[in-house]
């Protein structure tokens, strides 16, 4: 009967042996992946705190100018009611003129994460305005 308990407490140790091994291992690839972790986690902060900084951080020439709803201009005709859009012609001048259209930060911002030229979007905002929504169009989503 003593055999059968030695055999059996080395058996025990022997598999004692290979889940502290197993273990070690798995704690490893735990920490391995809590750094990781870590990691996309600063990530992301730093992200979140560029994209909160850029609005900031860029200066505006039309920050003392009053706007419409849309970020347009608020203009004469637009302060007697009218429905805020730049006459056709006017658009038209500015294009003929060989002026580039007007884009917006968000639409600049958007421009250059999908690599796209803003200078050769059609602009469907006030006075031929690019957005957002021109510049997204024109990637093709």
């Amino acid at each position: 009967m003593a055999k059968k308990s030695d055999k059996a407490l080395q058996d025990l140790a022997k598999e004692l042996k290979k889940l502290r091994k197993e273990n070690e291992k798995l704690a490893k690839a735990v920490g391995t992946l809590r750094e990781d972790q870590a990691e996309y986690h600063r990530r992301v902060l730093d992200l979140i705190e560029e994209r909160l900084a850029a609005p900031d951080s860029a200066t505006d020439d039309t920050e003392d100018h009053d706007h419409d709803e849309n970020g347009g201009f608020v203009t004469a005709e637009t302060a007697d009611g009218a429905d805020g859009d730049v006459p056709e012609a006017s658009a038209e001048a500015q294009q003929d003129q060989g002026e580039e259209p007007e884009v917006t930060d968000a639409a600049k911002r958007r421009a250059k994460e999908l690599g796209v030229d803003p200078t050769t979007v059609e602009g469907t905002g006030s006075g031929g305005r690019v957005l957002v929504k021109d510049v997204e169009a024109a990637a093709g989503q």
